[in-house]
Parts: structure tokens; sequence; C-alpha cells
């Protein structure tokens, strides 16, 4: 009876761990890391189009006012040798570096300060542990370019700086290390 008991509860608990992180997964148009990101960098999400980096992405032409909240249209960055390439797409960010094997996801927000970045967390060699971390990106000289840099959590560097050009053909995966 004890035994029957005991696997009833286990179920339970199971079942109502499945229900609330159900809506935290990637596929619904998160980055998969829900507020925990923003909540631990002490940011809240913000339109990218209103970003300082809005000059370098494919932001839909609005009349005076704020700046559009769905963000950019698709857009592409990568590195000279096409192995660190950023994506972004509406107020998303996907970095790829195949010499870390490191695959970010965040989202754009403001934090204290007025600090503007990429907020959400970084997995290695599909390894299934997802790292918070903050991608800052800057214009850089001449238009057209970004540098970039992640940082984890205690502000540690994992990626950058790296100077990221805005590629013409879209790249379908970084070339190999």
């Amino acid at each position: 009876m004890r035994s029957k008991l005991r696997r009833v509860c286990l179920a339970s608990v199971w079942m109502l761990a499945a229900l609330l992180f159900a809506a935290c997964g990637p596929g619904l148009g998160g980055t998969g890391t829900g507020d925990a990101a923003f909540a631990a960098f002490g940011a809240s999400a913000a339109p990218v189009c209103g970003g300082v980096v809005a000059g370098a992405l494919a932001c839909p032409s609005a009349p005076a006012g704020p700046p559009p909240s769905t963000g950019t249209l698709p857009v592409q960055f990568a590195d000279a040798a096409g192995q660190v390439v950023l994506e972004l797409n509406g107020n998303l960010a996907r970095l790829d570096d195949s010499c870390l094997k490191l695959h970010f996801s965040g989202e754009f927000g403001t934090a204290a300060g007025g600090v503007q970045g990429f907020f959400g967390s970084y997995e290695i060699d599909n390894n299934g542990l997802d790292v918070l971390a903050a991608l800052s990106a800057v214009p850089a000289a001449g238009g057209g370019a970004l540098t970039i840099e992640l940082h984890d959590v205690q502000g540690l560097p994992v990626v950058g700086p790296v100077l990221l050009r805005r590629v013409t053909v879209p790249l379908l995966a970084p070339n190999p290390c």
C-alpha cells in the first residue's frame, strides 16, 4: 500500500513539474530560459530597433515615435573566417561559434545603467547544460559591422571581443574550425 501511494505521489510531482516548465521551452517563441536571464542580469525586455545597434540591423521604418516592438528583419553577421555567426531576427539573437562548439540564444533587453544586450544562455557541444549569459553588441566603425562579447553572469568573458560583418549571402552554418 505504501509503495502504491509513493508511486502516485511521485507521478503527481512529475506531472506538476511538466506542466510548470512546459511554457519555458524554445519552441514557444522564447529562448528557453524564460525570465531567468533577465532576472540574473537585472534586465528587462526592450525592442532591439530602439537600441544602439539598430543602425546595423534591418529595422522596419516607423513614423516618429517609439521603435517598432517587432524588432529587426532577419540579418546575419560573421567573422572573417565564418566561424562565429550571429543571427538576429525580431528581438532574438542566436550566436554560434564553431571553434568553441558554443550556441547562445537570447532576447534583447536593457539592464541597470542603460546597458543593452541580448540576455539568455549558452550551451557548449550540446552538453545539455545551459549557462546564463549576456551578449553585448556595439556598432563598429564603417557601418555594417558589430563588435560582440559574450559574458557569463559573473562577468567572465566566454567569447570575444570579435568583429562581425553583416553578410550578404547567409551562411547555413558556421564554417568548421
